[in-house]
């Protein structure tokens, strides 16, 4: 689970903070809306597989794009 929070979209660019697994260790990534390529990433200090959590908030974050709603201000992204 990763935790997303005070997301942010300017209309080119989706932003947010991310929490992986309650861990208090907050990192951002910002994805192009138009490519729905990540385009800065500050890691997370949580010690375990960083790039996995990165790639669950692209996905998430694309994800709010495309549902056509307004975009919310936190969200969860939860596999199994």
């Amino acid at each position: 689970m990763v935790q997303l929070l005070n997301i942010t979209f300017d209309g080119k660019n989706i932003s947010c903070d991310y929490i992986p697994e309650n861990s208090n260790k907050i990192g951002k990534v910002t994805v192009d809306a138009v490519t729905r390529e990540v385009t800065n990433i500050e890691y997370s200090e949580y010690k375990f597989s960083k790039k996995m959590y990165v790639a669950h908030v692209r996905a998430k974050l694309s994800e709010l794009l495309d549902i056509g709603q307004p975009i919310p201000n936190e969200a969860f992204a939860i596999w199994y």
